[in-house]
């Protein structure tokens, strides 16, 4: 076997732990995504359902009964939290593709680099790790920062239904 091609592929393993780790954290993330889209499509179609009369006529807030005011209401309020958790979950999932095609790239550069013995592209390769490895990193803020605000939906939910009749 050639020592040059059996370097230039052990030069390009940490490049593919990256893609792999960014593989597996992107299907986590779309599962979570798709959980979010699902709970907004769910109470969207809940809001249509009590704005809907008998006749299949759409309803003004005030023509529906107390208790579905109550439900419009938090609707209302959680819709708008669940689209910006749905919004930083979709920039999460497209900055880790993002980063892994970076990543794709680099494997590539690193093989151009070591069989061509370039420094230039030695130093293209380094440059596109980093991007690719910034990139995941961007992509992990925009999922925490969705997990952190994760809770705002329900917890609005469970106190505001703890508050009636009290």
């Amino acid at each position: 076997m050639n020592p040059i091609a059996v370097t230039a592929v052990q030069a390009m393993v940490a490049p593919v732990v990256l893609i792999t780790t960014a593989a597996i954290l992107s299907g986590a993330l779309l599962t979570m995504y798709s959980s979010v889209n699902d709970r907004m499509r769910a109470m969207d179609g809940e809001r249509l359902d009590i704005l809907t009369g008998a006749a299949g006529t759409l309803l003004s807030a005030a023509e529906v009964p107390p208790a579905g005011r109550e439900r419009l209401t938090q609707l209302d309020t959680q819709l708008p939290m669940l689209l910006r958790r749905h919004r930083l979950l979709h920039n999460a999932v497209l900055l880790i593709y993002a980063g892994v095609a970076v990543l794709v790239l680099s494997v590539i550069a690193i093989g151009v680099a070591v069989t061509g013995s370039s420094g230039a592209a030695g130093t293209a390769a380094l440059a596109l790790v980093l991007a690719g490895t910034m990139m995941l990193l961007g992509g992990l803020l925009f999922a925490a920062r969705s997990i952190m605000i994760s809770m705002n939906a329900i917890d609005y939910e469970v106190r505001r239904a703890l508050s009636l009749g009290s």
